[in-house]
């Protein structure tokens, strides 16, 4: 069994040997949508048991490669998406519900325990240097 990615389908392609031939006949015995998050059964009843374990393996592997690829774009964008949201909430000013601003601080302490668990630790604010004191040294000046 074969599978080909054309267009926005996804082709089933069974070959089979003719010996009279001495060739090889492929057919298109099924085709779904190549944007599905899980194998439809109404479009893979042309194939066999064997044939449907097979396809079972190769979108199961499909499927985790375009989650590893997802998963991998969330974390490059994941800085510049926090500071878009910083920026939005800023603007709204008072149009948050109290729904929403409990759901984003459940979401950012979610992120912060992720970061921890990876071995990510926070980062020390910097503080600013302590200011020269403007104070006269007293024993200094008494001294004789």
């Amino acid at each position: 069994m074969q599978f080909r990615e054309q267009g926005k389908k996804i082709q089933c392609i069974r070959s089979t040997y003719d010996s009279a031939s001495k060739r090889s006949h492929q057919k298109m015995v099924a085709a779904f949508d190549r944007y599905a998050d899980k194998l439809p059964s109404a479009e893979l009843e042309g194939l066999t048991a064997a044939e449907r374990q097979e396809l079972g393996v190769w979108f199961n592997a499909r499927q985790a490669v375009k989650t590893e690829q997802m998963n991998q774009y969330r974390v490059m964008s994941a800085a510049s998406s926090l500071a878009q949201l910083g920026q939005s909430i800023k603007a709204m000013g008072e149009a948050m519900t109290d729904a929403e601003a409990a759901a984003t601080w459940s979401a950012l302490a979610d992120v912060a325990k992720a970061l921890r668990k990876a071995g990510h630790p926070k980062p020390q604010r910097e503080r600013p240097a302590p200011a020269a004191s403007a104070q006269a040294d007293l024993l200094a000046d008494s001294a004789p």
